[in-house]
């Protein structure tokens, strides 16, 4: 077998491996290594695994297998830092570990495998090709952010580092118009690598690539940043790992670390005080003593004590429907705590989040699995309620915000513009990145975050629990920050919002319809022998 026909078939085990090592190394395009021409190498040989697919003699299995395996591998390399979460949460967690990990692997690699199928089944040619692969795989990944509430990590337009000349076009089109590009600029690279026509698809890729970059580059330089008056915030980090969260004595110590750290000097020109989700377990806002505490170190230091922005869980009661029971419900909240100056707390504000993470904080199936006992890994309780709605948050002292809690902000989109407001003026990221461990999920995390200021125009400050904390301007840019390993607090102002950007949530269900319509038409035309041909 020679060293083409090994890199091209897609059966048997040595194409499956081809397949696996040809997806794991196009994750080298994503944070923390942004190597992107790598991403689109492998992307482009995937497509010619297609090629060779279509012409099998199982075209449909083949086709299968090829986006299958490669999928596999870009996820299971993408996301294997799920097992910290695992042995975080104790050794009863460890055995289910690697069937967990290895079924979401599976799971999101399905959609590329279904993708792969209808390419090879349909055998498009010349130009057809190139669009049956940029519209369906776009597809998988439209259908991977959404189907079951979706799981939009590492999307191929994230390869672009967040705040760089390529990653500015998200303000007009999204990271999944980004996501888009990718594919067409894969599709372009395979015309260079594997036809005649290498001229002409240079040309086409040096002109995209060159507009994309120019057009991120005059965006950058026109970049000014103002700041709103009278708000001074303070973010604070402690590092310390997930299992030790799990220990009362180190926990307590873990807390009485971030009130060391929140009124260090200058806590006096401070007005309000951010803590990130992770900082203190369970009900936070209705520990007194935790809340008195704070309100007495604030006042010792300073006559006027700063709002406190802290990440809780929250207890609502309602009636059962049997008239007698009264039933829990908890949520994962943002809460706002004013203090007086006598250092007396009161919850001023809260904003529950909406966008859960399945068997982190809730179980999917609902109350059955709940009755048999699954456990969720981040709480010791059976599972978290989610927001009915989303609204933007109205905290003491500070503009209308949008309150994007960990999971939440890697949803393109999801900041709300509700009609009849008036628009959040910032996102407020509070998260817990000590669930990933020392590995490369806290920086992937971080740059989906700059990506959601470049799509909204919107600055946002992040608190990340052994993430990176920092303030990153509309632009995707962090203009201050703490790395996951280190210890301190950032003091800064808030970045001012821009004008509306282009990018809008419609522009990724315009984008969607727009590739069912192409996916359609390939689907009808593939028989079509005038077109172009480029093989």
């Amino acid at each position: 077998m020679g060293g083409a026909e090994l890199l091209l078939k897609t059966t048997g085990w040595r194409g499956r491996f081809v397949g696996l090592g040809l997806g794991a190394l196009a994750v080298l395009g994503q944070a923390p290594f942004h190597l992107w021409p790598l991403t689109l190498l492998c992307l482009s040989i995937l497509l010619a695994r297609l090629k060779w697919a279509s012409g099998a003699e199982h075209r449909t299995k083949a086709g299968f297998s090829a986006g299958f395996w490669f999928a596999f591998g870009y996820f299971m390399a993408g996301t294997y830092w799920i097992g910290s979460a695992f042995i975080a949460r104790g050794p009863e967690f460890i055995p289910v570990m690697p069937p967990m990990i290895l079924a979401l692997g599976m799971l999101l690699a399905l959609f590329w495998g279904l993708a792969g199928a209808a390419f090879a089944k349909l055998r498009p040619r010349g130009l057809l090709s190139l669009l049956a692969f940029i519209s369906f795989f776009f597809l998988a990944e439209f259908a991977r952010g959404h189907v079951f509430g979706g799981f939009p990590w590492n999307l191929p337009g994230y390869i672009f580092e967040g705040g760089k000349a390529m990653s500015q076009a998200a303000s007009i089109v999204g990271v999944y118009g980004l996501t888009l590009f990718v594919f067409a600029m894969s599709a372009l690279l395979y015309l260079l690598l594997f036809t005649e026509k290498r001229l002409a698809s240079f040309l086409a890729l040096l002109l995209a690539i060159g507009s994309v970059f120019i057009f991120g580059t005059v965006r950058l330089k026109g970049a000014e940043i103002g700041y709103v008056k009278d708000v001074n915030l303070r973010l604070v980090q402690v590092r310390f790992t997930q299992k030790d969260k799990f220990d009362p004595e180190k926990s307590i110590e873990i807390v009485n670390q971030f009130l060391t750290q929140s009124v260090a000097p200058g806590i006096e020109n401070v007005t309000h005080l951010i803590w990130p989700e992770g900082a203190v377990n369970g009900l936070a806002i209705e520990n007194e003593a935790l809340l008195y505490a704070m309100g007495r170190e604030l006042t010792a230091q300073t006559e006027t004590p700063p709002v406190w922005l802290l990440n809780s869980l929250r207890n609502e009661m309602r009636p059962h429907p049997n008239g007698i029971d009264i039933i829990d419900d908890y949520y994962n909240t943002s809460a706002a705590i004013a203090f007086d100056s006598d250092g007396i707390p009161a919850v001023a504000a809260f904003n529950d989040k909406k966008r859960l993470v399945p068997f982190g904080e809730f179980i999917p199936g609902g109350k059955w699995m709940e009755m048999k006992n699954v456990p969720v890994i981040s709480t010791s309780l059976l599972s978290i309620s989610a927001a009915k709605n989303k609204f933007n948050a109205e905290f003491p002292g500070l503009p209308k915000l949008s309150s994007q809690i960990c999971y939440e902000i890697i949803f393109s989109g999801f900041t709300p513009y509700n009609k009849g407001e008036t628009h959040p003026k910032w996102i407020l990221n509070q998260s817990n990145d000590a669930w990933y461990g020392n590995s490369f999920g806290p920086l992937q995390h971080s740059n989906m975050a700059t990506y959601r200021a470049i799509e909204e125009g919107l600055p946002v400050i992040r608190a990340a629990s052994n993430g990176i904390t920092g303030v990153i301007s509309p632009y995707g840019q962090y203009l201050r920050k703490i790395g996951p390993k280190e210890t301190g607090i950032i003091d800064a102002k808030l970045p001012v919002s821009l004008s509306l950007t282009a990018f809008s949530v419609w522009i990724n269900y315009f984008l969607l319809l727009i590739n069912l319509l192409v996916a359609f038409m390939c689907l009808t035309l593939c028989g079509n022998k005038k077109m172009p041909n480029f093989n």
